[in-house]
């Protein structure tokens, strides 16, 4: 009985709007254009290479202007921020973020996708440990090199010691390390 009424519950409450008018809207984040809020007809972008650049946004205004759906167009130099009012049947947020990009040189900077925070920093990390190893050793060795040898060690180790334990965490060391090495 439970499970019948929570397929019931799933399928009344899970049922998708058919017909809706309004297109999913596009959420872009930590690119060199961010839209930071829309509603139809007036989307906010973010752009931090506006900051304080006020010959960008005089092209961005001149040239957005131009265009019949576009209402208004206000653009603060202090924050980066650019507000759009316009005409949604006459022109879609998506149109105007690549009008944004085109105008402004960014496709470049579009391609290349954000890198997280942590993950920047710990790469950093491991380049710096991987330098601090290679100096260390006179050039003999990097953290890779080593991390590879001390897996295959302990995978050999483990093959001869637990024979039929530790089987296939053992091979997994070595391969790690032989592919390891092969890079």
């Amino acid at each position: 009985m439970h499970i019948l009424t929570g397929m019931l519950l799933a399928a009344l409450l899970g049922k998708k709007k058919t017909g809706t008018k309004n297109p999913p809207r596009l959420r872009f984040r930590g690119g060199p254009v961010e839209i930071a809020h829309a509603l139809p007809g007036r989307v906010r972008f973010y752009v931090p290479s506006l900051r304080n650049n006020p010959s960008s946004a005089d092209i961005l205004t001149d040239r957005l202007s131009k265009l019949e759906a576009v209402r208004d167009i206000t653009i603060t130099l202090e924050t980066g921020s650019v507000l759009i009012r316009f005409d949604p049947d006459g022109i879609t947020e998506t149109l105007l973020f690549a009008a944004i990009v085109r105008l402004l040189g960014l496709e470049k900077a579009l391609a290349h996708p954000p890198q997280p925070l942590i993950g920047r920093e710990l790469r950093n990390v491991g380049t710096s440990l991987n330098r601090a190893v290679f100096e260390k050793t006179g050039g003999i060795l990097d953290l890779w090199s080593a991390l590879m040898i001390i897996m295959a060690v302990i995978g050999i180790r483990k093959i001869l010691t637990q024979p039929n334990m530790a089987f296939p965490a053992g091979i997994t060391l070595v391969y790690w390390a032989v592919n390891g090495l092969r890079k």
